[in-house]
């Protein structure tokens, strides 16, 4: 039934942009129930969503872009819906935001709209209709709304719980739509994101590709599928960009990575990257060190004692350790500055023990941290192998704790491979070593630190009490 409001809308004369290919059109028209965009930068995902955002709230039938189809009866219109746009960055909403008043500035013009530029939200007023773009990145930022039609951007670095637990129940009055957009997270955007798992995105991604139902689909777009881009800058950013950072975000190609490839693949983002809290003076300090002139680094951890701190997880035991402080400032620092910094970071607390470097060929390094006053010692075991066998026993036992704003050193967590052979099968060798000197202040510390004997299958869901 065409609504009163839909015909005054249709006075407005109100034109929607057209999407630039027959890809983002595709995009654009999808009526599907839950939608999961891959693409590349610059591709048109917010221009795209935009799009999509003004037909819904117009109550236009995006299928047939107004024009008449079986679907909506050949009227070109279908119920007009309220949209809620999400992105975890001030930035990308402003940009969503701009497009999308843009569009409707023949209603806002005459007053019919209402915009409110604080809240981002237009509205019908005197109705439900409307469109709000806000920031979110968790369960929290999301709450306190509803929808028929969410989008949620760069969803790869939200949190899952965005959707889980507020996403879906806002969907369920109408039975909404929900489309997910993400560009597979680089090396860089791992580190920043607010994900327990930095590839929940692509997961969902895969398995809404192998969806029967009819109530899934995926689309992946790169970014030369954007005609407006210039192609000889495609061409000549390749040369800027790093090898895996151009297939991520440009080709929009993400590793279909299994868990055995990956070095500390057994680490449990749900049970061991956790909130900051304040360490303890009384907790004892060990600092593990990987030297070098141009890439220098530092991690310290704290043995857990009782009680807990009030804001420290429940479960976690007496004896486990917590990576509280990531150093790795780059080139262009002595050791002096170095050890200062060490200090700053220490604080009041007592340093059980500093440990680092080759035990044959950096000897001297530590000798002049020692004579600056910071006692940096050899690992207690020598074999590189052995020290990442301990480290990685720490992680599957749950005895290592990462506060989550550690962006580096869970970047390296989550992305240390070992190199494969011709059957893709894991070697005993670190892909790429040398780049990974957090990783490797973790398997120096490894060397010293106790680890536990842990008896049968540990569960993560043991410790959601």
């Amino acid at each position: 039934m065409v609504t009163e409001t839909q015909e005054e809308i249709t006075q407005l004369d109100i034109e929607i942009p057209k999407p630039h290919s027959d890809k983002q059109d595709e995009f654009v028209r999808c009526a599907i129930l839950r939608q999961v965009i891959k693409a590349g930068r610059r591709f048109g995902k917010t221009a795209g969503a935009s799009i999509k955002a003004c037909l819904g709230f117009l109550g236009i039938c995006s299928e047939c872009m107004g024009e008449g189809c079986v679907t909506c009866e050949f009227t070109g219109k279908v119920k007009q819906k309220r949209v809620l746009y999400a992105a975890p960055t001030a930035e990308q909403v402003g940009k969503f935001w701009f497009d999308t008043v843009d569009t409707l500035s023949p209603g806002i013009d005459i007053g019919y709209f209402k915009k409110d530029e604080t809240e981002h939200t237009i509205e019908i007023p005197r109705t439900e209709y409307r469109i709000r773009a806000k920031t979110a990145w968790n369960a929290n930022t999301l709450r306190g709304d509803y929808a028929d039609l969410l989008i949620m951007e760069e969803y790869q670095m939200m949190n899952e719980d965005a959707w889980e637990e507020v996403g879906q129940p806002m969907l369920l009055d109408n039975n909404g739509t929900a489309v997910f957009i993400f560009t597979p997270p680089s090396l860089k955007s791992e580190g920043v994101s607010k994900a327990k798992d930095p590839r929940h995105a692509s997961k969902m991604f895969k398995k809404a590709a192998l969806d029967t139902t009819g109530r899934w689909k995926t689309f992946h777009f790169t970014s030369y599928d954007n005609p407006t881009l210039s192609r000889e800058a495609l061409g000549e950013i390749s040369k800027d960009m790093s090898a895996d950072s151009y297939r991520r975000e440009i080709l929009a190609e993400d590793d279909d990575v299994e868990a055995s490839w990956l070095v500390y693949g057994k680490f449990n983002d749900n049970l061991c990257k956790i909130k900051r809290f304040d360490i303890p003076d009384n907790w004892p300090i060990f600092s593990g060190h990987d030297f070098g002139q141009a890439n220098p680094a530092a991690l310290f951890v704290a043995q857990v004692k009782l009680p807990l701190p009030p804001d420290a997880p429940a479960y976690m035991r007496y004896g486990d350790y917590v990576a509280f402080a990531e150093y790795a400032p780059g080139a262009g620092s002595n050791a002096e500055q170095h050890r200062d910094r060490f200090k700053d970071i220490l604080g009041n607390r007592k340093l059980e023990r500093a440990v680092g470097g080759n035990v044959t060929t950096e000897e001297e390094i530590r000798q002049l941290y020692r004579k600056l006053g910071w006692y940096i010692h050899a690992p207690e075991i020598t074999r590189v192998n052995l020290q990442v066998d301990r480290a990685m026993s720490l992680v599957e036992n749950n005895q290592l704790y990462v506060f989550e704003d550690l962006h580096e050193m869970l970047r390296q967590i989550h992305d240390c491979m070992w190199v494969l052979d011709e059957t893709k099968k894991p070697t005993n060798k670190i892909k790429d070593e040398a780049r990974y000197h957090l990783a490797a202040c973790l398997r120096y510390l490894a060397s010293i630190l106790v680890v536990k004997q842990v008896y049968g299958e540990r569960k993560a869901q043991v410790w959601k009490w």
